[in-house]
C-alpha cells in the first residue's frame, strides 16, 4: 500500500509541474485541483484492555505490550474483555468475532485450575494487524480458607486486618455493649461462621464492664469448599468505666504522624512543605463520657496556625477521662525551611530497580530491562514541596509516575530536572538499557501428567518417552520457559509457561506430543514427548487373599486357587478380603461385587462345608476363580474341667480331669471358702453350688458348717450333656 502511495503521489507531482511550466499555474482550475491522496492508516494498536472481573497483569495497559495474564477465582465461569482501537476506523476482533465487547465462557476450573485464552486481532486501514492475547487463569476449587476482610463496628483491629493473621484485638469504650463482626471468605464456595453460627456477620453481646473492663472473644470459623477449616480469634476489650483518657483517632489535615496513630503512644511529628501556613487536628475520645482538649480549647477539632518557614509547632491534645484521669499526646509540626532546595526525597523507575540504589545526593543511576520492556515510568519525589519537576523534558507531579517513555533497544537517557524554589537546577540522569532480542530457546522444565519422562528432564534433551496404562485417556504437558520473553505451543496449540496444556487424547500405542519453543529472536526448538498408551491387561491374578474367619490351608499364593479354612462352631459368618493383582480387574466375592482390599459383606456359614467363590474378571474380559471352603464346627460335647482349686486347703486326691470326688480337711477357724474351676471347652457352662461361676475366676464365697460340706461343681458341655465334680469339705468341731 505504501508503494502504490508513493506512486500516485510522483504522479500528481509531475502534473503539477507541467502545468507551471505551461503557464498555468496561477489559474483558478489548477488551484482548484483535487489534493492529492491521503495515505492510509497503518495503526493497528489498542487504545485500551480491559477484563472484567479480573486485573490485567502487567496491571499498567500498555499499546505495545501484546501478552497479558488475569487471574479469577474458581467461582468465575465468564468474563467480559473489552478493546478499543486507538484508530477509530481500524477493525476489533476478539475470539474472531468482529466486536469490541464479548463475554468470554472460561474452562472448567480442574484440580490445578485452568486457562483460557483470549485473542484479540486489531486490524489497520492500510491491512497491517497486531494481535494482543490475554490469558485467563481461572484458580483451583478446594482448599482457600482464608478471609477477604474482617471488620469490627467499634473499634480498630489491632493489628490491620491480614488474612494470615489468625489473632486480633479490638479496644472500645465502656459506654459500648455490642460490635458487629463482618466476615468475608476470599472463596465464593467456602462457607463462614461466627461463633458457631452459619453468618458472614453477627451482633455481638460484648461482657459487662467491670472495674477492671472485661474481655469478649468472637471465634470465626471459614471452611474450604474442600472441608479445610481455618480460625480467626477477635478479643474485644471494653474499657472499666472511668478510667478511659485515651484517644480513638488522631489526624492531621497536612502531612502525616509519625509513627502512625495507635491509642498507646503521646508523641508524634508531622513534616509540611514551607508554603503550609495552618494544619487542622482532630482527635476523637475512645469514652464517650471522656472530654478532649486542643491547646487549651475544648473543642475535638482546631486549626493551628504554624511558625514561620523552618520552625516547629508544638500542638498539645489532653484527654480527660470521665474520672478525672488525664492523658496528654503531643504533636510537633515541622514546617520546611525555604530557599535552595533542588534535591529529590525518593526515585522509583517502573521498568526495572535502579544501581546504585537511590540516594539524593547521586545525581546518576543505570537501570537493566529485558528486551520484552517496551515503555517505563519513573515516579520522583521532590524533598521541597514548593519545588518544580521535569521527566524526560515534561512536566511532572512529585509522587506520581511520569507519563509512558518508550524505550529504544540499547541504552536510553532520561534526564529529572527538579528546580528549587530559588531557581537553582538540578539534573538526575537515569539511564535506562533495554536488552537485545534473546535467543533462548530452551525449557527449564517439563512434566507430563500421564507419568514420568524417560529418561529425566535436561534442557539439552530433546526427545523423552513416556510409559502409561491403558486407562489413561488424556494427558496434560507442563513446560516452564527458561527465558519468559520465548514463545511456547504444545501439541500445536499455544500454551502458557509454567502452567498445564490443554487436555490431549490418547490414543492405544505410542503417541508423539511436539513441545516447540520459539526464541525471541525468532528461532525455534523442537522437544518430542512420546506417550505410549498400553493395550487392555489380561492379569486376573490376585495378589492378596484373608478370610476373617480363620486361616488359609495352604497359605495364600497367586498361583493356588483352592483353600480350607477350619472355624468353630461359634463362628456363624465370616469376610472375605480380596487383592487384585492388576487394579483394571473387576472382582465378586459369593457372586455379590467387591472392592479390591476391601472386606466383603458379611457372608453367614452352615454348620459343615461353605464353599465361596472368588472371581477375578481381568480388563480383557478373562476370569478366574479362586474357592475358599470354610467349614465351620458342629457344636462342643466337652464337659470337663481343666482345672480346680479351693481357697481353704488342698484337693485330696490331687486334681485330674476324670476324677470328680475330691475331699478337703479345714481347720475350726476356715468358715468360709471359694472354688476356683477352669472349664476346658470355653463354650461349656459352669455353676458352683448351685450358682453360675466365670471359669477360672473364685465362686463367690460359700459358708462352710462344721463338719463335712459337699459342694457340686456343674460343667454343661455346648451340647447340652451335663458333669458333676464334687467337694467334700470337712471343717473340724
Amino acid at each position: 500500500m505504501g508503494t502504490h502511495f508513493f506512486n500516485r503521489h510522483t504522479i500528481w507531482t509531475v502534473f503539477v509541474s507541467l502545468l507551471v511550466a505551461l503557464g498555468l499555474g496561477a489559474c483558478s482550475d489548477v488551484s482548484n485541483a483535487p489534493a492529492p491522496p491521503t495515505p492510509l492508516s497503518p495503526n493497528a494498536k489498542l487504545s485500551s484492555l480491559t477484563v472484567s472481573p479480573g486485573t490485567i497483569q502487567p496491571t499498567v495497559f500498555s499499546s505495545d505490550v501484546t501478552n497479558y495474564t488475569v487471574d479469577v477465582l474458581t467461582n468465575i465461569t465468564n468474563v467480559t474483555v473489552v478493546a478499543q482501537a486507538q484508530n477509530a476506523g481500524a477493525i476489533v476482533q476478539i475470539n474472531g468475532s468482529t466486536t469490541t465487547n464479548l463475554s468470554v465462557t472460561l474452562e472448567a476450573a480442574g484440580t490445578t485450575g485452568s486457562t483460557t485464552l483470549v485473542t484479540i486481532v486489531v486490524t489497520a486501514l492500510d491491512g497491517s494487524q497486531n494481535t494482543y492475547v490475554v490469558a485467563v487463569r481461572r484458580a483451583a476449587p478446594a482448599g482457600n480458607n482464608n478471609l477477604q476482610n474482617l471488620t469490627v463496628s467499634q473499634g480498630t483491629l489491632d493489628p490491620v486486618f491480614n488474612a494470615s493473621t489468625q489473632n486480633y484485638t479490638v479496644a472500645v469504650a465502656t459506654n459500648i455493649s455490642t460490635v458487629t463482626v463482618t466476615a468475608q471468605a476470599q472463596d465464593a464456595g467456602a462457607t463462614v461462621s461466627i461463633n458457631g453460627s452459619p453468618v458472614t456477620s453477627q451482633i455481638v453481646t460484648l461482657g459487662n464492664a467491670g472495674t477492671s473492663g472485661s474481655s469478649t472473644l468472637v471465634t470465626i470459623i471459614v471452611t474450604a469448599p474442600n472441608g479445610t477449616q481455618k480460625p480467626y480469634l477477635v478479643t474485644v476489650n471494653r474499657a472499666a468505666p472511668g478510667g478511659n483518657n485515651n484517644l480513638q483517632s488522631l489526624t492531621v489535615s497536612q502531612g502525616s504522624l509519625d509513627p502512625a496513630f495507635t491509642p498507646s503512644h503521646l508523641n508524634y511529628t508531622v513534616g509540611v512543605a514551607t508554603n503550609i501556613t495552618s494544619v487542622a487536628v482532630t482527635a476523637q475520645a475512645q469514652d464517650a463520657g471522656a472530654s478532649v482538649s486542643i491547646n487549651g480549647a475544648p473543642v475535638t477539632t482546631l486549626s493551628v496556625p504554624l511558625g514561620v518557614q523552618g520552625s516547629n509547632t508544638l500542638v498539645t491534645i489532653v484527654v480527660t477521662a470521665p474520672n478525672g484521669l488525664q492523658n496528654t499526646y503531643l504533636v510537633t509540626v515541622n514546617r520546611a525551611a525555604p530557599g535552595g532546595n533542588n534535591n529529590l526525597s525518593a526515585l522509583t523507575v517502573s521498568a526495572g530497580t535502579l544501581v546504585p540504589a537511590f540516594a539524593s545526593a547521586t545525581t546518576t543511576y543505570a537501570v537493566a530491562v529485558p528486551n520484552a520492556t517496551v515503555t517505563t515510568t519513573i515516579t520522583a519525589t521532590v524533598a521541597d514541596a514548593t519545588a518544580t519537576l521535569t521527566i524526560n523534558g515534561v512536566g511532572a507531579i512529585s509522587g506520581s509516575p511520569s507519563a509512558s517513555i518508550s524505550l529504544a533497544v540499547g541504552q536510553n537517557s532520561i534526564p529529572i530536572v527538579v528546580t528549587a524554589p530559588n531557581g537553582n537546577p538540578k539534573i538526575y540522569l537515569v539511564n535506562v538499557t533495554r536488552a537485545a532480542p534473546g535467543s533462548n530457546n530452551n525449557l527449564s522444565a517439563l512434566s507430563v501428567s500421564a507419568g514420568a519422562l524417560a529418561p529425566t528432564f535436561g534442557a539439552a534433551i530433546t526427545a523423552y518417552d513416556v510409559a502409561t496404562p491403558n486407562a489413561t485417556t488424556t494427558t496434560t504437558i507442563t513446560a516452564t520457559l527458561a527465558d519468559s520473553t520465548a514463545s511456547l505451543t504444545i501439541n500445536g496449540a499455544s500454551a502458557i509457561s509454567g502452567s498445564p496444556s490443554a487436555s490431549i487424547p490418547l490414543a492405544v500405542g505410542p503417541n508423539a506430543i511436539p513441545v516447540v519453543v520459539t526464541a525471541q529472536n525468532g528461532n525455534p526448538k523442537t522437544y518430542t514427548v512420546t506417550i505410549t498408551r498400553a493395550a487392555l491387561g489380561g492379569n486376573n491374578n490376585l495378589s492378596a487373599l484373608i478370610v476373617s474367619a480363620g486361616t488359609l490351608v495352604p497359605g495364600f499364593a497367586a498361583g493356588t486357587t483352592t483353600y480350607d479354612v477350619a472355624a468353630s462352631n461359634a463362628t456363624v459368618s465370616t469376610t472375605i478380603t480380596a487383592t487384585v493383582a492388576d487394579s483394571t480387574a473387576t472382582l465378586t466375592i459369593n457372586g455379590v461385587g467387591a472392592i479390591s482390599g476391601s472386606p466383603s459383606a458379611s457372608i453367614p456359614l452352615a454348620v459343615g462345608a461353605n464353599a465361596i467363590p472368588v472371581v477375578v474378571t481381568a480388563q480383557n474380559g478373562t476370569p478366574k476363580t479362586y474357592t475358599v471352603t470354610v467349614t465351620r464346627a458342629a457344636l462342643g460335647g466337652n464337659n470337663d474341667l481343666s482345672a480346680l482349686s479351693v481357697s481353704a486347703g488342698a484337693l485330696a486326691p490331687a486334681f485330674a480331669t476324670g476324677t470328680t470326688a475330691y475331699d478337703v480337711s479345714t481347720p475350726n477357724a476356715t468358715v468360709t471358702t471359694t472354688i476356683t474351676a477352669t472349664v476346658a471347652d470355653s463354650t461349656a457352662t459352669l455353676t458352683i453350688n448351685g450358682a453360675a461361676a466365670i471359669s477360672g475366676a473364685p465362686s463367690a464365697s460359700i459358708p462352710l458348717a462344721v463338719g463335712a460340706n459337699a459342694i457340686p461343681i456343674a460343667v454343661t458341655a455346648q451340647n447340652g450333656t451335663p458333669k458333676t465334680y464334687t467337694v467334700t469339705i470337712t471343717r473340724t468341731p
